[in-house]
């Protein structure tokens, strides 16, 4: 039997998700990191302390080194992991329920700007990732798996490209994230789901353009 490009990414995705087990995950763990995204997201990451995470949730030191014995360090790793595999699970689970190329890669787009739009701790997740190539603070375990699901991703929309006839370059690549990482300080939502849906057909179209001049260049040289 034949697969194509989108069931191979979607394979590959689903082994991803599979490699960690996150059905041992307390409440109160769940709790401490749905807190710490909160706080880092509107306060800034290294607002954050032990302290001010532990006001926040009425909760003593003891109780969160109980949950986190690495203290903050150990909190950032997993809110990290935590965060790349809900949004992989989600994304994928929108992947799908498409049934063409054209909609998976229209999918792959709208669920990428509205993460960003409408879940701060995205842009968190994209600058704890952008320091961590600076400072290197992260453990090698959890890079390791934020750098794999980056190629994922990447390999999604590759795999769209293909099914619909393009292929899609690193520069492609770069410039599609760019613009959609990029969401807040472009799209200007007025906070509707009708403002909303526009902005995402907006980005749909942009994308296809950028993806559809690059291989028409390529095929005039």
């Amino acid at each position: 039997m034949n697969y194509s490009p989108r069931e191979y990414a979607n394979a590959s995705v689903r082994e991803f998700l599979a490699s960690r087990d996150w059905s041992a995950q307390t409440p109160a763990r769940q709790r401490i990191l749905v807190a710490f995204l909160s706080l880092a997201t509107a306060k800034g990451f290294n607002s954050v302390t032990m302290r001010t995470l532990g006001r926040e949730l009425d909760m003593k030191a003891p109780s969160l080194y109980s949950s986190f014995p690495g203290g903050k360090d150990e909190i950032v790793a997993e809110s990290l992991s935590w965060f790349t595999h809900r949004f992989a699970r989600d994304l994928l689970r929108v992947a799908e329920a498409t049934s063409s190329p054209e909609e998976y890669w229209a999918a792959l787009v709208r669920f990428h700007l509205a993460q960003q739009l409408e879940r701060p701790e995205a842009d968190l997740w994209d600058l704890l990732v952008a320091t961590d190539r600076v400072a290197r603070f992260l453990g090698k375990d959890v890079r390791q798996e934020v750098v794999a699901w980056m190629k994922l991703h990447e390999d999604m929309y590759r795999a769209a490209a293909q099914d619909m006839g393009f292929r899609l370059s690193r520069k492609d690549i770069h410039v599609i994230f760019t613009l959609l990482d990029g969401a807040g300080r472009w799209a200007d939502w007025d906070g509707s789901a009708a403002d909303l849906e526009l902005i995402l057909d907006h980005a749909v179209a942009l994308t296809r353009s950028i993806l559809e001049v690059d291989n028409g260049a390529q095929a005039l040289v």
